[in-house]
């Protein structure tokens, strides 16, 4: 990895493998609360003096990644800015919603929108103030002057290309009512969309034509915040959707060809001394992402149990509801066990969204299973650097009596912050 890597998105893996070689390195994580518990080998993430001369983190609670960042940027919640969702859910209707925040931000939190203009503002990376206020003056009055004004400034300077969307905002958005700014973004992508399929959006009740269109889709996107149409087609219009000339998909992928051709049978199967094949990350009902960090919404399976099939439990010696340790090559972690028929003897499975700190009255208290303390950063695929989430070969035994005391009483612990919630 070098430092003229920017804009730039790493997976865990690729920057755990990485290499590092001239320049220092500076790492700043964009609203990812989960990056130093949930990225693959996440002890080394977590625990490793990793050579950052910077890293700031962007995030609305102090979380595992934001209490080892130099700098944590207090953002505001999902509850307290703009969002939107797009759903195609009822075909041939598409459908947009752009949510305006429910209340005001928290004291000293700020939404990214206006963040991001700040650190690029501080760093000198924005054009000077009397350019951006004169593009505001022009959308202000005329958004068709000023979209060939900004596409020109766009133009003549591609260095400005990743950062269009933060123009937008600082231009077109602070021109816009009820503190719509962060929509500014959407601005382009309306017109984009009514140039290249005017038909589907008259279908779904947009009217205009042309320039108008473009400006008719963004102010009902701006003024519906209970949700819109925007879109529908009908079946013999989807192929017009393909990318391709020929409108045919491309299912030869060259590179994932030749890595398949690359396997070897003769070295896959079991390890004598890992045995057990975990299935890290299962799916259950209360599995959640990061936002959700409060232990009481969870209505079963508190503690991210590991599922073992019951013949496997007693050929271990442990007891169904004990505490089992969990080990690969790269860690280990203890797990509640759970005694569940349904896994095929030899396989075991712990949820993913689990092992996260909540806060209690004297400390920090883990919320279930840190499974990427087992995956490994060299034990993945060789595209993405993805861990083999599904295949991890582990070993079982039942925990010793004081590290299963340990554990429970941490169990109880997070079990009491869920009953008085």
């Amino acid at each position: 990895m070098t430092n003229k890597a920017v804009s730039v998105i790493f997976t865990g893996g690729m920057f755990l493998n990485s290499k590092r070689t001239e320049g220092p390195l500076c790492i700043k994580l964009s609203p990812q609360p989960k990056q130093c518990r949930s990225s693959l080998n996440s002890r080394r993430v977590a625990w490793v003096p990793l050579p950052l001369e910077l890293m700031v983190t962007v995030d609305i609670a102090m979380t595992e990644t934001a209490a080892l960042s130099h700098y944590v940027l207090p953002a505001a919640t999902q509850y307290e800015k703009w969002e939107f969702t797009a759903f195609n859910f009822e075909f041939p209707t598409n459908f947009f919603h752009l949510r305006p925040p429910l209340f005001d931000p928290m004291p000293g939190t700020l939404p990214e929108c206006e963040i991001y203009p700040r650190l690029l503002r501080a760093m000198g990376d924005l054009p000077p103030e009397d350019e951006l206020a004169e593009l505001r003056h022009v959308a202000a009055r005329d958004r068709k002057e000023f979209m060939q004004r900004f596409s020109k400034m766009m133009q003549s300077r591609p260095s400005l290309g990743n950062l269009a969307p933060i123009l937008l905002h600082e231009t077109l958005g602070r021109t816009l009512a009820d503190g719509s700014g962060a929509a500014a973004p959407l601005w382009p992508l309306c017109h984009r969309v009514a140039a290249k399929m005017p038909h589907a959006l008259h279908a779904a009740g947009i009217e205009g034509d042309g320039f108008d269109l473009g400006e008719a889709l963004f102010e009902k996107a701006l003024s519906s915040h209970s949700g819109m149409a925007f879109s529908k087609h009908e079946y013999e219009q989807v192929w017009e959707l393909m990318a391709h000339p020929d409108r045919k998909v491309r299912l030869a992928i060259r590179r994932l060809l030749e890595w398949i051709k690359s396997l070897d049978a003769a070295k896959e199967g079991l390890d004598a001394e890992y045995p057990f094949f975990l299935h890290a990350g299962q799916r259950r009902s209360y599995n959640a992402n990061q936002i959700f960090r409060n232990p009481a919404w969870r209505k079963e399976d508190p503690d991210g149990a590991l599922r073992i099939h019951p013949d496997d439990i007693a050929q271990l010696g442990a007891v169904d509801g004990g505490w089992m340790i969990v080990e690969t090559r790269r860690g280990s972690i203890l797990a509640r066990i759970e005694a569940n028929d349904s896994m095929r003897r030899g396989m075991v499975a712990l949820p993913h969204g689990y092992g996260q700190f909540y806060p209690s009255a004297d400390r920090r208290i883990q919320v279930g299973p840190r499974i990427n303390f087992l995956t490994a950063s060299d034990d993945c695929d060789p595209i993405t650097a993805t861990p083999h989430h599904r295949n991890v070969a582990v070993r079982l035994r039942p925990a010793d009596s004081k590290s299963a005391s340990e554990a429970e009483a941490n169990s109880a612990a997070v079990r009491a912050i869920a009953a008085v919630q």
